[in-house]
């Protein structure tokens, strides 16, 4: 039975050469024009956030790190990592995955997310949470099911209250906003390492603040990864 891509349904045509043979490379999910389409940012990126620099430049912390260690004094995150560029493309999905729910748009980063997750040294992995109103809305926290459909094992300490939409506040309006996360369990995030898994890093106020939230419960390190920025 022929396979296909999850997110286009065309028909996936298998890469075969005698190293494919006699290797464990994970079964591709999507087609090479839908991966051509995933804009990776690769190596050349900000050291605090991700962001994807200009190949020329020497600068190793984009103008927003910049601005967030000016305003916040204290820097709670250490780093975000980021898979992908939030492009056309990635916005097209993300909008099918996280508002209609269409699960293949998860699958199709269980691979780039069990790689990305096996460079870190960590003792646990938090999905940013969403509000029990919003996952009422929605139906299910997309964070949380990225990871699911990875198999990477996470928990689940920090809690949200519910605000308005980030997409609806300015970026200074995202930054300046007072703290809505909360720890449920501090016992178990004390002196532990911390990878928080995030769909999108866009001004990064919703990651500064979860990781100020877990240091300020006695958290050791948080850093983040994310799937675009």
């Amino acid at each position: 039975m022929a396979t296909k891509c999850i997110l286009c349904r065309r028909e996936l045509v298998a890469d075969i050469s005698w190293g494919s043979l006699f290797s464990k490379e994970e079964k591709r999910t999507i087609c090479t024009t839908c991966e051509s389409k995933l804009d990776e940012i690769g190596d050349n990126a900000c050291e605090k956030c991700g962001r994807r620099m200009n190949e020329t430049s020497e600068i190793v912390t984009c103008q927003d790190c910049k601005k967030w260690s000016l305003d916040k004094k204290i820097n709670y995150l250490q780093k975000n990592v980021a898979c992908y560029e939030y492009n056309a493309f990635a916005k097209e999905l993300m909008a099918l995955y996280k508002y209609r729910g269409d699960y293949a748009v998860a699958v199709a980063f269980s691979q780039v997310l069990r790689t990305n997750c096996m460079k870190w040294s960590r003792d646990i992995i938090i999905p940013v949470p969403i509000s029990p109103e919003r996952r009422v809305e929605r139906g299910f926290n997309q964070t949380e099911g990225l990871l699911k459909f990875s198999g990477i094992p996470f928990e689940t300490h920090l809690k949200r209250a519910h605000t308005e939409k980030q997409s609806k506040k300015t970026r200074r309006e995202r930054i300046e906003q007072e703290q809505f996360f909360f720890v449920e369990n501090n016992e178990a995030i004390k002196a532990k390492e911390i990878l928080l898994l995030d769909d999108i890093y866009t001004t990064g106020a919703t990651l500064h603040l979860a990781a100020e939230a877990l240091i300020n419960e006695g958290a050791k390190s948080v850093s983040s990864l994310t799937i675009f920025r």
